[in-house]
């Protein structure tokens, strides 16, 4: 008895896996930069959720003593959690024009209260500033905030005014340090990313 049936057995070719892989490396090379860019989007909102906490607490201050501090352990801001990426405040010492002759608590603290936190590891686990004369290299741009635009003011008197700031870096590696992102907010509750840090 002659089997004159015949195999019939397909698959892919050679040339098809190279294709299907050539289409998958093309999607993963738009695709992944594309969720990288969107995780750090989602990222920068700490910066804003904690400079919209700060003009709160700014505003509260204000409320009571007519006048804003740069001292956030005055106004009762802080920050909590792992893996914080951006530092708040103000970066100069004391607000202009200050006044404790109304019983406003002192103003001349500065240094670590201008800060929303300090044990906070910099710059690819190199460096932790543990107090305000502690900054090291790995930690300056973060907090002497050179940033175009992303700069802090505090006056008192007849039209008080603040601006603070939030800088970090929400790219996907918190090992590089740059380029940093700046966010500012002032009085009138105005936040601004003054200086876009996302790659």
């Amino acid at each position: 008895m002659k089997n004159t049936g015949t195999l019939n057995s397909k698959g892919f070719s050679l040339v098809e896996l190279m294709i299907v892989v050539a289409i998958i490396g093309l999607l993963a090379a738009v695709g992944v930069p594309q969720y990288q860019k969107f995780q750090a989007r989602a990222r920068q909102g700490e910066a804003k959720s904690s400079l919209s906490a700060l003009y709160a607490a700014e505003q509260s201050f204000y409320g009571e003593w007519n006048q804003y501090s740069a001292n956030l352990r005055n106004i009762g801001f802080g920050v909590t959690g792992t893996a914080l990426r951006y530092v708040t405040g103000f970066s100069q010492t004391t607000c202009t024009g200050y006044s404790t002759g109304s019983g406003a608590p002192d103003e001349a603290a500065g240094g670590a209260a201008n800060f929303s936190h300090l044990a906070t590891v910099c710059q690819n686990g190199a460096a932790t500033w543990a107090t305000p004369t502690g900054i090291t290299a790995a930690c300056t741009a973060y907090y002497t905030t050179t940033l175009a635009g992303t700069t802090s003011t505090c006056t008192n008197g007849a039209a008080s005014t603040f601006q603070a700031y939030a800088v970090g870096n929400p790219n996907n590696t918190i090992a590089n340090a740059t380029p940093l992102d700046g966010w500012t907010i002032n009085q009138v509750k105005r936040i601004n990313n003054s200086t876009a840090g996302i790659r």
